[in-house]
């Protein structure tokens, strides 16, 4: 496995934990405390920036790849 499709992995498996119940139960409990962050809601805000990361690494991770011969 090269760095890159170990990164790959690594991201994915942090997102999938970041968007888990037990981890929503904290980030709920600081959208409680704050519910507005910059004028938009918080849990979303957090999401959108946790799958946004994702997608990133994701077109980088592909953009790196060889191209698949036939």
């Amino acid at each position: 496995m090269s760095k890159g499709e170990k990164f790959l992995i690594l991201a994915m498996i942090a997102a999938i934990l970041l968007s888990n119940p037990p981890i929503l139960i904290w980030v709920n409990a600081i959208c409680k405390a704050k519910p507005l962050i910059f004028g938009w809601p918080t849990l979303w805000v957090y999401l959108t920036a946790v799958w946004t990361a994702v997608i990133v690494v994701f077109v980088y991770a592909v953009s790196k790849e060889k191209p698949l011969q036939l």
